[in-house]
C-alpha cells in the first residue's frame, strides 16, 4: 500500500481511504453496525489506515463506529478525517462543533477536518477559519480541509489559513469539477481525496436501468438517479466493461483504479459495509491500467460526464 502526504502538513493517507458515510445509517440504507465495525478493522488490517467520517453520517453515529473499531490499535498510525457541518460554519459553533466530534470519536485531536459545505447562509469564511486556525495551532486538529468547494471558494479560504487536501465528489460518471478546484489543486500540491468514486454503487455495475431504492435511501433524490440520466449511466458502466474484463478484474476495482491513478487525486475515499466489499475494494491496488487503456477509457467518462446539464451539484437534480 502506498503511503501519501496531504500538502504541506505532516498527514499521511494511504492510497484508498476507507468512507464512513454509508456506515452512519442515514442518506443509505442497509448498515448493520457489527458488520461496519468489522469492516472499518478489514480495511486497517489491509493497510487502509485512513477514515473518513462526518457528523452528518448518522448524527454521530458513524464517528462512534469509528471510536469503537479502532480500539486496540496505535492511534499515531490511523488518520482519521471528519467535518465541520455546514451550519455551524459561524464563530461561536466552530469550536463546539469540533469538541462534539473529538468525544464522538473518542479521541485528543483529529488528523483533518474538512468544511463540509461551503455556508449556505452568508458565514465569513475568515471567522470560520480564523477558528479552525486557533484549533490547529492548540493540537485539535492536524490540517484543514475543504469539501464541495469551488476554486474561487478554496482561494478565499486560503487567505485566512493553510488548506492541505480537498474532498471533492469525483468519478468516472461524475466530474464536474475537472477544470476548477481540481486542476488548482494539482498546481499548487493540495491532496485530494475524492468521495463516491463508484458513483453510489452505479460503478459496481450491479444496477439495471430501472432501479428503485428502498424508501428512505438519499440516492431517491440524487441528480444522476433520476431519468434518462440514470439509464445513460448504466449503459455507460456497460461499456467500460470490456477493460474489466481485459484485467480481470470487476467494474468497481476498475472505477477505483482509474480514480488511483487520476494525477490530481491522491486517494479516492471508498466505502464498505461489510469485510467482504473492503477485501474486493483493495484489489484495486493490485494491478496498473495501462496508458492506452487509460486514455480510451478516460475518453469514455468525459463524454459521458461532460453531457450531463448543469445540476447544481450530485444530490440536486
Amino acid at each position: 500500500m502506498n503511503n501519501y502526504t496531504l500538502g504541506k502538513s505532516s498527514v499521511k493517507v494511504p492510497e484508498q481511504v476507507f468512507g464512513c458515510w454509508a456506515i452512519g445509517g442515514t442518506y443509505f440504507t442497509g448498515a448493520e453496525d457489527a458488520k461496519s465495525i468489522a469492516a472499518i478493522k478489514s480495511a486497517i488490517d489491509h493497510g487502509i489506515y485512513a477514515l473518513d467520517t462526518a457528523p452528518a453520517y448518522g448524527g454521530g453515529h458513524s464517528e462512534n463506529l469509528v471510536r469503537e473499531a479502532i480500539k486496540g490499535y496505535d492511534r499515531d498510525k490511523i488518520t482519521i478525517s471528519t467535518k465541520l457541518p455546514t451550519h455551524l460554519l459561524a464563530r461561536p459553533d466552530v469550536r463546539p462543533s469540533c469538541e462534539q466530534s473529538l468525544r464522538d470519536l473518542g479521541q485528543d485531536y483529529i488528523d483533518i477536518y474538512f468544511i463540509h459545505w461551503p455556508s449556505r447562509k452568508g458565514d465569513p469564511i475568515a471567522d470560520t477559519m480564523d477558528e479552525l486556525m486557533k484549533l490547529k495551532a492548540e493540537g485539535k486538529i492536524r490540517c484543514i480541509g475543504l469539501s464541495n468547494f469551488s476554486k474561487a471558494q478554496i482561494i478565499e479560504a486560503e487567505q485566512y489559513g493553510e488548506i492541505d487536501v480537498l474532498q471533492p465528489c469525483w468519478s468516472l460518471i461524475w466530474r464536474y469539477q475537472d477544470n476548477d478546484s481540481l486542476a488548482y489543486a494539482e498546481e499548487k500540491g493540495i491532496g485530494v481525496m475524492n468521495y463516491s468514486p463508484l458513483a453510489q454503487g452505479i460503478l459496481t455495475g450491479k444496477f439495471h436501468r430501472d432501479q428503485v431504492f428502498p424508501e428512505g435511501d438519499g440516492r431517491n433524490r440524487a441528480a444522476i438517479f433520476q431519468q434518462p440520466y440514470l439509464n445513460q449511466a448504466v449503459d455507460f458502466t456497460e461499456s467500460l466493461r470490456p477493460y474489466a474484463e481485459k484485467y480481470g478484474v470487476t467494474l468497481a476495482q476498475l472505477a477505483i483504479r482509474m480514480c488511483m491513478q487520476e494525477s490530481f487525486i491522491t486517494a479516492p475515499i471508498v466505502g464498505a459495509k461489510r469485510p467482504e466489499q473492503v477485501e474486493d475494494n483493495v484489489k484495486a491496488c493490485s494491478f496498473e491500467i495501462s496508458p492506452d487503456d487509460f486514455a480510451a477509457i478516460d475518453k469514455l467518462s468525459r463524454d459521458f460526464a461532460y453531457a450531463l446539464p448543469a445540476f447544481r451539484n450530485f444530490f440536486n437534480p
